[in-house]
């Protein structure tokens, strides 16, 4: 468990946004204050709703589709997809809106529309104390992973991205990636492992494992473009599913007694997609089906769970149904059969070649085609059936020519009647599923995609922007930085502070302190530190004066050299200076939360007046940590300071 302070208080859903209950089902248990302890965010990239209706008929013994996926059950609502500017989305921006509640820019992970890092709902459950753990069958680095573990304006720096996600402390990786990134300036998997991660290479080891800080770095498998394999295409005995990823992933972080938040990603919808490879793109959709069986089966067990889930946006326009299916009303469901028949991707039937591409007709049958041709076949004739074999043929024999795999694929397409408009990303609405336990809202109608990020987030009582504030601070023009070469030098009350972009990492007077997984990024010529690394050089308070001892907490006021000493147990009362109110109970070695209100005058209002500026101070205690909240005193910098001290006992 981490031993990162809790925030005291948290905003309800119901002030938020707008959603309404969901019926309840007998299998639910019953969470208290529409709250859980456990987020599941599951996205299968690319997922266009078509895909999910001609999935359903692949399912074993629904050749009439009248049984459901399981997601199906849990669909709730409508998703917009557009980003900052556009209606059409890239990756990386659905993400950020997924991950951070902020619409972005196309090809920006983790940054607002005005490139400003914004806090995702992972960072978030950490600063709350929670294990957190990523899935993915692309690479770590990748648009979505990134979204929720990375901030950057180029999705495709890879090297800044790996090393921020590597800094982040993030409990379970599980997916694939390069051990040396190009331009990163460390090894990946050697860092992960002095960090104390436990390096999986296979599924066996990853089963076997009770290592609770996971690195899955299954590269054996990972293609040219670095991603894992189809899942039609996988070795089931070497290479995990996205199901067990999912499973193994869940069973490492509900150890965590504060909850845990796991973002999971089908990741290879979308490439199946773009190549609109119909084989790839459903069999992978049911993969993704079976990994949100899992999430739902445990969260039905744990009854502290919300399960999430929804693509990112549509892609390639597939649909039921093409312009050569005529008499489309008369169709029968045997027109889907061919999809049945595969049993590799185009990328798994391609990868069959012999050096000499001499085996064409195994390639061919393992893409559910026959090698020579279907009959009867006429172009001429007005019988649907006919006619389409004919094109059907004369596909074959081209692919037999080029040994092409978008030549390959048009012909499954073209079989089975199967529809394309782009091979891009595409702007449709989506389907999204939300399981929750009774007593817990869900969205329903039609919402935004960043309404996603902030239903994930108070669903586990998180503030966004209260963890965005918390750890992205622009010092650029703060008196005393200085920036060169991705490092932020700060001099200030003469001390000297200094922080590597994309690390976790600082040093004070040339003594390293550790940012408890909280990264320092570099966004277009400015530099943001968390407040943890400007806690360390802050000297507008003295903290040896800070003690906690017995049943008596002392403190002297920030910049006013005011003293209150508050017994154990004390309520809201004006206490040693009556310049100085301290609302709240103290409780040895727990929770508390403080509300320290300097005013003029021995009456204690709401808002106090210090030199005619309004402001007050909460004050949390947790475990020995002590966080002062400062809003704009007079002559006193806006700051965040924690100070330890010894546990109440």
């Amino acid at each position: 468990m981490r031993t990162t302070m809790k925030k005291a208080a948290v905003a309800s859903i119901a002030a938020l946004m707008a959603v309404t209950p969901m019926a309840s089902k007998p299998e639910q248990a019953v969470a208290a204050d529409n709250q859980v302890k456990n987020v599941i965010m599951l996205i299968p990239d690319g997922m266009s709703m078509s895909a999910t209706t001609i999935a359903r008929y692949l399912l074993e013994g629904n050749e009439t589709g009248s049984r459901n996926l399981t997601m199906d059950e849990y669909n709730t609502a409508l998703v917009t997809t557009t980003w900052a500017n556009g209606p059409i989305t890239d990756s990386a921006p659905a993400g950020t809106a997924y991950s951070t509640g902020h619409k972005g820019q196309n090809g920006a992970v983790g940054l607002d529309a005005t490139r400003t890092p914004k806090a995702t709902v992972l960072e978030a459950a950490q600063l709350q104390g929670k294990a957190v753990g990523l899935v993915a069958t692309s690479e770590f680095m990748h648009a979505t992973p990134a979204d929720y573990s990375a901030h950057d304006p180029v999705r495709g720096n890879y090297a800044a991205i790996a090393e921020q996600m590597l800094n982040q402390d993030i409990d379970v990786l599980l997916g694939t990636g390069a051990a040396k990134v190009p331009g990163a300036t460390l090894d990946i998997l050697a860092t992960a492992e002095a960090k104390g991660y436990t390096i999986l290479d296979d599924r066996a080891e990853m089963l076997a494992t009770d290592a609770t800080k996971l690195w899955g770095n299954f590269s054996n498998f990972m293609n040219e473009k670095g991603n894992l394999s189809y899942d039609l295409d996988r070795d089931p005995e070497k290479e995990p599913s996205l199901a067990e990823m999912t499973q193994k992933a869940i069973d490492t972080l509900k150890n965590d007694e504060d909850g845990f938040f796991l973002m999971v990603e089908g990741s290879k919808i979308d490439w199946a997609a773009h190549a609109n490879d119909s084989i790839g793109i459903l069999y992978d959709a049911l993969a993704f089906d079976r990994a949100f069986k899992a999430a739902v089966d445990f969260a039905k067990q744990d009854g502290n769970t919300v399960v999430i889930a929804a693509t990112d946006h549509g892609n390639s326009g597939i649909s039921l149904g093409h312009y050569d299916l005529t008499g489309y009303d008369s169709a029968p469901f045997s027109i889907l059969a061919p999809l049945r028949g595969a049993t590799k991707t185009a990328e798994g039937a391609m990868a069959l070649f012999n050096a000499e591409k001499s085996n064409v007709d195994e390639v061919l049958r393992a893409y559910g085609i026959q090698p020579n041709g279907y009959q009867p076949a006429d172009a001429a004739s007005s019988d649907r059936t006919t006619k389409n074999n004919a094109k059907v043929n004369a596909l074959i024999e081209t692919f037999k020519t080029t040994k092409a795999s978008g030549d390959l694929i048009k012909i499954m397409n073209q079989l089975a009647y199967i529809g394309y408009s782009t091979g891009g990303h595409s702007g449709e609405d989506v389907p999204l599923y939300v399981y929750a336990p009774a007593g817990v809202s869900v969205p329903e109608g039609m919402i935004d995609n960043t309404d996603v990020a902030k239903y994930a987030a108070t669903s586990m009582g998180l503030s966004l922007d209260d963890a965005s504030s918390k750890l992205f601070v622009d010092v650029t023009s703060r008196p005393g930085a200085k920036v060169e070469n991705n490092t932020l030098t700060l001099t200030e009350n003469g001390k000297t502070l200094v922080v590597k972009a994309n690390q976790s990492v600082a040093t004070l007077d040339g003594v390293a302190k550790s940012l408890q997984g909280q990264v320092a990024v570099q966004i277009n010529g400015k530099f943001y530190v968390p407040q943890t690394a400007l806690n360390l050089i802050d000297s507008t308070t003295d903290t040896s004066k800070y003690t906690l001892s017995g049943t008596a907490f002392t403190s002297t006021s920030l910049g006013y050299k005011t003293t209150v000493t508050a017994a154990q147990g004390a309520e809201a009362e004006e206490v040693a200076n009556p310049n100085l109110l301290v609302v709240g109970t103290l409780k040895s070695g727990g929770q508390v939360s403080w509300t320290v209100s300097i005013h003029k005058g021995a009456t204690a209002t709401t808002d106090i007046a210090v030199n005619n500026k309004f402001s007050s101070i909460a004050v949390y205690l947790m475990d020995g940590t002590i966080n002062w909240n400062d809003t704009n005193f007079a002559g006193v910098k806006s700051n965040i300071l924690t100070l330890t001290v010894p546990s109440a006992n």
